[in-house]
């Protein structure tokens, strides 16, 4: 299955059928389908560079269960080779919980990375010595030493300069940032951030946030949480908020992914769970399709960057499966890829500058995939 050689752009040697037939290279020039990366410690959090020019560039989280944790910062440098380099790194007190770049697909503001963990950071990369500098340590509770771990985090691609945490005291907190943008490069320019509204987002503690990706959604977000429920709210109206699904037996909802070409679809998962349902705000509560192949329990989810009906979910089934929704509300019977990786998969990203490219995390090792 982890065959690295493949020909043409769209099906990874690696990647099968799902009725178990290898997908046939398509013809053209010989090209790696399959990079790998191995760390020196065990991998959770992971997210692509949106940045134009810094091809095949991902930070990398580690997840070791003590106060001495690292991010790194690599590189695919040698597509014949297969070679990644280090680009930086540096130390990160607990596991990062997410790692995401500054969404700027157009490279005009600075170089920033956000880790969130016990606190939201917010790292500068400087554009000459790929060192990385802390800008920002956001703390939403200036009166206390006291701090609730954050879950998770998202940065709002319609608008960078807004950032929403999720963390178990049940709230979230929506960010502005001052980024710098005006003046761009200037590596003595930092970062600053203020608290633009807390709100108890849900009964019990949140798992996870995101911002609606297409359409005017810039003040639009939803949330999911230990007391099984999906909820949606907006920045403009925050008096109010819509419960859009709520886990028939209660079970707590782990992530949230928003649709990245249609605002009205995202999909969720459960703790533990073997599926990921996939919701349609339009009709509320009920859902619009549940992808049922994994045989244990699910990880991660991503939207694809470029097309609205494709979605891919990673396992502990050491599973990546790619799903085409565009059926529904017909059953999705099954994937339409599916790769097989040497280990758990616990972290799925799909590269937004680099749609052909999946990255997934098991172990020690990272993969890029070509799909």
């Amino acid at each position: 299955m982890n065959s690295l050689m493949g020909h043409g752009p769209h099906n990874p040697s690696g990647m099968m059928a799902p009725g178990g037939g290898q997908m046939m290279p398509s013809s053209g020039g010989k090209r790696k389908e399959i990079y790998k990366y191995d760390a020196p410690f065990t991998l959770y959090a992971m997210s692509w560079s949106n940045r134009p020019d810094k091809k095949y560039r991902l930070a990398l989280g580690s997840f070791i269960e003590e106060y001495s944790n690292k991010v790194q910062i690599i590189q695919l440098t040698d597509e014949e080779n297969g070679e990644f380099k280090v680009k930086g790194s540096f130390d990160h007190p607990y596991p990062t919980t997410k790692i995401l770049w500054i969404p700027d697909t157009k490279g005009v503001c600075p170089d920033l990375l956000a880790t969130s963990g016990d606190y939201l950071r917010i790292w500068k990369v400087s554009e000459n010595s790929g060192e990385v500098k802390l800008e920002s340590l956001l703390n939403n509770n200036k009166n206390s030493d006291f701090c609730a771990p954050l879950t998770s985090f998202d940065w709002n691609e319609l608008d960078p300069n807004l950032v929403g945490t999720s963390s178990i005291d049940t709230t979230c907190t929506i960010w502005g940032l001052e980024t710098g943008q005006a003046i761009g490069r200037i590596d003595n320019n930092s970062v600053t951030g203020m608290v633009r509204t807390q709100l108890i987002a849900h009964d019990k503690e949140v798992f996870d946030i995101a911002f609606s990706r297409a359409g005017g959604g810039r003040d639009i977000f939803a949330s999911v949480g230990a007391d099984g429920s999906v909820r949606m709210f907006d920045l403009r109206h925050l008096e109010h908020s819509t419960i859009i699904y709520e886990d028939a037996q209660q079970q707590p909802l782990l992530r949230l992914c928003w649709n990245k070409q249609d605002p009205n679809y995202l999909a969720t998962m459960a703790t533990d769970g073997l599926e990921v349902i996939i919701l349609d705000v339009r009709v509320p509560c009920t859902p619009v399709a549940t992808l049922k192949n994994h045989t244990a329990c699910v990880n991660g989810i991503a939207w694809a960057p470029h097309s609205s009906c494709h979605i891919c979910s990673a396992a502990d089934d050491h599973q990546a499966l790619i799903w085409d929704i565009q059926q529904m509300p017909r059953p999705i019977d099954d994937p339409i890829l599916a790769y097989r990786a040497d280990g758990e998969i616990n972290q799925v990203q799909w590269a937004a500058g680099q749609p052909d490219w999946i990255a997934i995390c098991y172990n020690q090792s990272m993969e890029i995939l070509r799909v």
